[in-house]
């Protein structure tokens, strides 16, 4: 086959093209110091790479998650120490006062301290940590207590923003649950009232009753004297599989939160529930079944009426009460110990995912000198090939 100067030509470029290639990819790596910089240098190793930093990533988040729920921790702790402190100042005033030495006198002078003892333990039952009530489960609208005892009611019903049913839903009824309760309606086959079909759930979503139910008529009633009301238009404002309506319940009594965990993720599959609700802490729902501002309630009437026996009668209370916040900041300690275990167990992982990256991707700097070194030789010689193309010609092999 003849060999033209023009075959000799592309050749010879081709091949300095393909050294300098080389030659630039073994500088790239040097100055990175990675031998993986793009996916085609090593598919298989570059997937590798996505993964671990991907771990990482997520790693560096849980971090930022346990650091908000140690915050959070912190505050709670603090909040309930001032609340256990005011419950003892209130012990010792009944104590002083369920004397036969004490009198009328001294008992409304107590009272007006009791008073003041009150006010601040609803201002620490309703501190906040940035723009969210620490004791009010997940309700955030309004202080999760109020100093003055409230009537069991039944609040607005309220409709998903993306719901395709714009007609009415009212609430009504008369609550006579002993718990604040979340109601929620899902809807399951849209269409009419005569053929709608729904389920509801009596913890705000978390579980459901199971079956689908008919909602002919319009009027759905959730329990414990709670009810929700539709009106379709009759019949041209049809609903939308999916729709959602919810109602809350708020039973007689000081609080007015939920009892919804707020739980952040910590590490891979693993949630911690980092907050103590109103509930646990300074109501009868909590471990010894204290309700805190009734017992200083109860104090505070004791003492404007002389009662003795009632002062005497609340120490118990006040006692249970204190056992209760006492609980609950163990519980903070444990929460905190559970989160500086998980953190000490992330910090292994990352400094073995870190040093997994290191092996996958950087560079043998020994190695890749040397053959940077023979491919700047090699590339010179192909320099030095490409310059004598151009000066060669027959006579130069004629003798």
């Amino acid at each position: 086959m003849r060999v033209t100067e023009g075959m000799k030509f592309h050749t010879m470029v081709s091949n300095l093209f393909n050294t300098q290639g080389q030659y630039m990819s073994l500088m790239e790596k040097v100055a990175s110091q990675k031998r993986v910089n793009r996916a085609s240098d090593d598919p298989i190793a570059a997937t590798k790479i996505i993964e671990i930093r991907q771990g990482l990533t997520a790693n560096e988040q849980y971090r930022k998650n346990m650091d908000n729920a140690e915050a959070w921790l912190a505050a709670t702790e603090s909040t309930l120490s001032g609340a256990y402190d005011l419950l003892v100042k209130a012990q010792e005033l009944a104590l002083g006062q369920s004397t036969a030495t004490a009198n009328a006198t001294t008992r409304k002078i107590a009272a007006q301290s009791v008073h003041s003892l009150i006010d601040e333990m609803a201002s620490l039952a309703n501190a906040k940590l940035g723009d969210r009530h620490l004791f009010s489960g997940s309700k955030n609208g309004a202080e999760p207590f109020s100093t003055t005892l409230l009537e069991s009611r039944i609040e607005a019903a309220d409709a998903a923003r993306n719901n395709g049913f714009t007609g009415d839903v009212t609430s009504g009824g008369a609550f006579a649950g002993s718990a604040n309760t979340a109601y929620v309606v899902k809807i399951t086959g849209g269409g009419t009232l005569a053929a709608a079909t729904y389920q509801f759930s009596t913890d705000g979503g978390r579980s459901w009753n199971g079956a689908d139910l008919s909602l002919a008529g319009g009027l759905i009633d959730l329990g414990d004297g709670v009810t929700l009301t539709f009106d379709d238009a009759g019949g041209t404002k049809s609903f939308g599989e999916n729709d959602i309506f919810s109602v809350n319940a708020i039973a007689a009594g000081y609080y007015q939160g939920d009892d919804d965990a707020l739980t952040l993720t910590v590490n891979r599959g693993t949630g911690l529930t980092y907050n103590i609700t109103g509930a646990q802490a300074f109501t009868t729902a909590g471990s010894h079944g204290a309700d805190v501002f009734k017992a200083l309630s109860d104090l505070k009437e004791a003492l404007e009426n002389d009662d003795i026996g009632g002062i005497s009668g609340q120490l118990e209370h006040l006692q249970n009460s204190q056992r209760q916040i006492t609980l609950n900041q163990s519980l903070c300690g444990a929460k905190a110990s559970h989160i500086e275990l998980t953190r000490s167990n992330l910090a292994e992982l990352d400094s073995k995912l870190a040093s997994l990256l290191s092996e996958t991707q950087d560079a043998d700097l020994a190695d890749l000198a040397t053959r940077l070194s023979m491919k700047e030789i090699a590339l010179q010689a192909t320099y030095a090939m490409a310059a004598q193309i151009g000066n060669s010609s027959i006579l130069n092999f004629l003798k």
